[in-house]
């Protein structure tokens, strides 16, 4: 067909950016979302080793980089340039079928919506993270077994081991309801809010945590008795709680004077605008869980909501983008810093009010 456009044409023109790397990990080639993506010309990236111009917040995409048979795909990763942050991007790496001497490399940006505290006027969450990718339905399975065991366990004790059954049977509970819940997790559904009193919560996640360790879980907490009932999912809220509970614990386990504190307060500080809402939420009740752990390294601190980012060695990255993305569903938001008096890693929760009936 006359002036039909070439391959390279094509490639050309596509939103998305690509780059050929050669058998030495040299960048042959850059198409011109590349060079947007980027901030410079073809001409500065052509000739540099890939793992010079590329930098990714998981040292597992780094490594992957210079493995010249792997083929990798990666979604809401951070990357970033020589001088500068990329962005959250799908990231994808294959040999060419034809000449595995040469590999593709295909950086597609992702909507970025404030990792430590989003904005006020975000919209819906676009974290893509899939029920396929973090859990099988497969996992119900032995999760009915469990349940089963421990109604059965349950009938042959006596009072006082009944709460140990008990609470097997609504943690099962609470994995399921969370295992349907991710199934949908890319969908924007509406939780299901109700008055729920926060801490209650709490002492239900240390308990949880406590049962799981087999260790008593030492907290110092200093709680607002007079704080109103939140308007949250309790199972996602119970997700929630117990996932940044976790991590202070791992954080500080190591630890010959491990110290992690709860605190719970009312400030009218912070609030939001919800998608087709026309007045901002406040989102006066604040849970702070606090650790004097090593904290979150600085060059992490701004992606740790982000998928696939994790401190630790044998972690996935997966437990705070999900809790970010439980957070959003209930009009709530998450932050992470540092207190600057005695430097203890700090994750704040900012809850609505529920209405008074």
């Amino acid at each position: 067909m006359d002036g039909f456009p070439s391959g390279e044409q094509i490639l050309a023109g596509l939103s998305h950016a690509l780059m050929v790397v050669d058998s030495q990990h040299v960048v042959s080639w850059v198409n011109p979302s590349g060079e947007a993506l980027f901030g410079t010309s073809a001409k500065n990236l052509i000739g540099r080793q890939i793992d010079h111009v590329l930098h990714f917040s998981d040292p597992r995409l780094d490594a992957a980089l210079t493995e010249q048979d792997i083929s990798l795909t990666a979604r809401g990763v951070m990357v970033s340039g020589d001088e500068r942050r990329l962005g959250i991007v799908d990231f994808d790496i294959h040999p060419l079928a034809s000449d595995s001497e040469w590999r593709v490399i295909s950086l597609s940006p992702m909507p970025q919506d404030g990792p430590i505290l989003e904005s006020e006027n975000s919209g819906p969450s676009n974290l893509a993270i899939r029920a396929p990718d973090i859990l099988s339905h497969e996992i119900k399975n032995p999760l009915a077994a469990i349940r089963g065991a421990a109604q059965l366990l349950d009938r042959q004790l006596d009072e006082s081991q009944k709460p140990l059954t008990q609470m097997i049977t609504a943690e099962v509970e609470r994995v399921v309801n969370l295992l349907n819940r991710m199934q949908t997790l890319s969908s924007n559904q509406p939780a299901q809010t109700k008055a729920v009193n926060i801490h209650t919560l709490i002492d239900r996640a240390r308990r949880s945590i406590e049962a799981a360790t087999g260790q008593v879980v030492k907290i110092k907490d200093k709680f607002d008795p007079s704080l109103p009932d939140a308007l949250i999912d309790p199972d996602a809220m119970m997700q929630v709680l117990t996932n940044v509970l976790a991590n202070a614990v791992d954080a500080t386990k190591h630890l010959d004077n491990p110290e992690i504190r709860i605190v719970t307060r009312y400030s009218f500080g912070a609030s939001l605008s919800a998608q087709g809402e026309n007045e901002a939420i406040r989102l006066p009740i604040q849970i702070m869980v606090c650790d004097n752990g090593p904290g979150v390294p600085a060059e992490l601190e701004r992606e740790i909501f982000s998928p696939f980012v994790s401190t630790k060695k044998e972690g996935q990255g997966l437990g705070l983008a999900l809790v970010k993305k439980l957070m959003r569903d209930m009009n709530g938001r998450i932050r992470y810093d540092r207190e600057n008096q005695d430097e203890m890693s700090r994750f704040t929760l900012f809850l609505p009010v529920a209405p008074k009936s």
